[in-house]
């Protein structure tokens, strides 16, 4: 045991790497025959993007790389579609008004940075409309009830 671990310890970073890489691949043929367990060409076809999306995925790092491996390996493909969707949506996020909306969001939808977006953008609209098209004691009233959840105020609105 202990000459294992000192093996372990003097491993270079590029057998470490392939150690890594037989995994990958090995994750890879296997997602790719349940996918297309009956079309060879397919099989080939998926082995060969998911290689692709797994090199592409090691240049990312962080909490978003994690969380979008977490939820789709081993299909790097949709991994990496992840990892590039919320990096987007965190840059979206981060330059958009910080506001109660934002602020509600965050908070709802926690390193979900997509989610916060979509959160957003839906409450911001449903404010909008909200202020230039209604008054008086019903917006009022689902405004005490629901608060900043404005799709929800509008929801209450329109039930009357």
């Amino acid at each position: 045991m202990r000459n294992l671990m000192f093996g372990l310890l003097l491993a270079t970073p590029l057998a470490l790497a392939s150690v890594a890489a037989q995994a990958d691949e090995s994750s890879i043929r296997a997602h790719c025959a349940d996918e297309w367990s009956g079309d060879a060409e397919m099989r080939a076809f998926c082995e060969k993007e998911q290689r692709q999306a797994a090199r592409a995925l090691n240049g990312y790092s962080g909490s978003i790389r994690q969380r979008c491996e977490g939820e789709w390996l081993p299909d790097y493909v949709m991994a990496l579609f992840c990892v590039k969707e919320q990096r987007s949506s965190q840059a979206a996020v981060g330059n958009a008004p910080k506001d109660e909306i934002a602020t509600r969001c965050a908070r709802e939808w926690p390193g979900e940075y997509t989610m916060q977006e979509h959160c957003a953008k839906e409450r911001r609209a449903a404010k909008e409309n909200i202020d230039r098209n209604h008054s008086g004691p019903t917006r009022e009233r689902c405004e005490r009830e629901w608060g900043t959840q404005y799709e929800m105020v509008e929801f209450c609105i329109s039930e009357g």
